[in-house]
């Protein structure tokens, strides 16, 4: 298997999207636990100043063969959410203190060391 991971991405929006690749992306619409889990990535990652672009996800979805309904919807929320628009989460649950300590632990790791 090829290592598709971009060398120039940081690792806390890898693991983000990687968390993302693990939902059902070959349906064209995300499960609503998987959307809200989806909206609380992207809120948290750009509350810690590392944003999720929608080139990001792009690049992800067009490696791992998303579905591009799914793809359109998660880019178009994380474009949303960048942009500093408001997005509804209706299961803000779904979004696990799990996932959020992994990345904001990558996040620290990361940009502590540049500072």
């Amino acid at each position: 298997m090829v290592n598709i991971k971009d060398k120039n991405m940081p690792a806390v929006i890898e693991k983000a999207l990687d968390y993302i690749g693990g939902m059902n992306t070959s349906a064209s619409t995300p499960h609503s636990m998987d959307e809200s889990t989806a909206k609380g990535i992207f809120k948290y990652l750009k509350e810690l100043g590392v944003p999720v672009s929608t080139e990001d996800v792009t690049a992800r979805a067009n490696q791992e063969g998303w579905n591009a309904e799914f793809t359109k919807k998660v880019a178009g929320w994380a474009d949303k959410i960048e942009s500093g628009n408001r997005v509804l989460i209706k299961n803000p649950e779904y979004f696990s203190s799990y996932m959020q300590e992994q990345l904001r632990a990558l996040a620290e790791a990361e940009y502590s060391h540049t500072e």
